[in-house]
């Protein structure tokens, strides 16, 4: 649980949860049951092609040794969300996972408001005031990411509600979480990927005879936070200013320039080798042949923003392909799932589709360690049908039939 706890506050917690389930898992022994949970989970496939392609790409790779052994550490946290599959199996771990999120998070939304008045000492930003950005735990786009699942889920809460104190209470956190990423981060990440999350939740969480409704009011209520933070029009009007400079002059002073000029890089070496690409770390390689001024490098040079180009870039088709595939095997598996793990998945995967398209969700440190935990947290619960095959649960050990 310091792993999920760790997620929207502390790297350092999340290096210790990370270091306890490798230690837990290897000690635990049930070798064969968690080989079938595994085994029959959807989102192992693409999980270990994923792996299987990193390892295969350093043999025609032209990258050095230290950015091999670099992407080899990214990339583990890949079969580390197939351990997480068989330690949070059981619904009651499912359960304390996401307590233990929504722990993290409250700490992380209560510390934000808190920064607007006072000078928070465990604050990444030491800003006071409004218009300013106010993330707390590590930066802006990954806090924006965290806490918009977290309004997610707490608007799940809020639905599934049995007392109105309750169902208001969550209500108001689900609003008060909104307003912090909105009106207190800067980042257009955080705003993007709330809006992807929040028409993805009205549709799959609304009745059928009121999704459209839902959708109008998601629409209504971005409009209206639009026009009430400075901070919002602000990165959104200057949105459109950035893609004048790159488009009109190339300027590469703003993320919006940078963005467009890796992808357009990412994709011209993605189309001289379109089946096998170039081999693990090779982005790195190429793009400093590009980018031979190293302030920019500092920032092209590592991953080009958009984890789709990413994997084409390095695994070519194969890469891409096995990347749609864990998204579709990830989404279709929550209509499996009991309607309010349904809910959160959906909208969970919303976000990170969206965020695949400009960042790197399985590359950005922050990012990685939210998606490749709350992901297998969230399918945990699938369960081979009946119809299917044999379930998994026949195989499981005897003191977890029994309990």
């Amino acid at each position: 649980m310091a792993l999920l706890l760790g997620v929207p506050t502390s790297i350092a917690l999340v290096n210790i949860g990370i270091l306890l389930v490798l230690v837990g898992w290897l000690l635990s022994g049930q070798w064969r049951w968690k080989l079938d949970v595994i085994r029959h989970n959807p989102i192992t496939l693409p999980v270990m092609l994923l792996s299987a392609l990193v390892l295969v790409g350093i043999a025609y790779t032209d990258a050095p040794r230290a950015y091999i052994g670099h992407h080899l550490y990214v990339y583990s946290k890949l079969p580390l969300m197939l351990m997480l599959l068989t330690l949070l199996y059981e619904p009651c771990w499912q359960r304390r996972g996401l307590l233990a999120f929504t722990v993290g998070s409250l700490i992380t939304v209560a510390s934000t408001y808190a920064n607007i008045w006072f000078d928070v000492p465990w604050s990444d930003s030491h800003n006071q005031g409004l218009g300013v950005t106010h993330h707390v735990f590590n930066d802006y786009i990954a806090q924006g990411l965290a806490m918009s699942f977290f309004t997610a889920l707490a608007v799940v809460i809020a639905l599934d509600a049995r007392t109105r104190s309750m169902r208001w209470a969550w209500a108001l956190v689900a609003v008060f979480t909104v307003f912090s990423i909105t009106h207190l981060l800067q980042g257009r990440t955080g705003q993007v990927v709330l809006l992807a999350m929040l028409c993805a939740l009205a549709w799959v969480a609304a009745p059928m005879a009121w999704r459209w409704r839902a959708l109008a009011l998601v629409v209504l209520a971005t409009v209206l936070l639009f026009l009430s933070s400075s901070l919002l029009r602000h990165r959104v009007t200057s949105l459109f200013t950035e893609f004048a400079q790159y488009t009109d002059a190339g300027l590469l002073t703003t993320s919006t320039g940078f963005r467009l000029d890796m992808w357009k890089n990412a994709l011209e070496m993605y189309l001289t080798s379109p089946l096998w690409g170039h081999g693990t770390a090779s982005y790195r390689v190429l793009s400093e042949q590009i980018y031979t001024d190293p302030g920019v490098c500092a920032v092209s040079c590592l991953h080009p923003h958009n984890q789709f180009l990413f994997l084409a870039a390095e695994f070519g088709l194969l890469g891409l392909v096995a990347y749609v595939l864990l998204l579709q095997r990830a989404f279709a598996a929550a209509f499996d799932l009991t309607v309010r793990y349904r809910n959160l998945l959906v909208a969970f995967m919303a976000i990170l589709f969206v965020d695949s398209f400009i960042n790197g969700p399985f590359w950005v440190t922050t990012e990685r360690h939210l998606f490749a935990s709350v992901l297998p947290l969230l399918v945990a619960g699938w369960r081979l049908p009946v119809n299917k095959g044999e379930t998994v649960a026949a195989s499981e050990p005897e003191v977890e039939r029994s309990a």
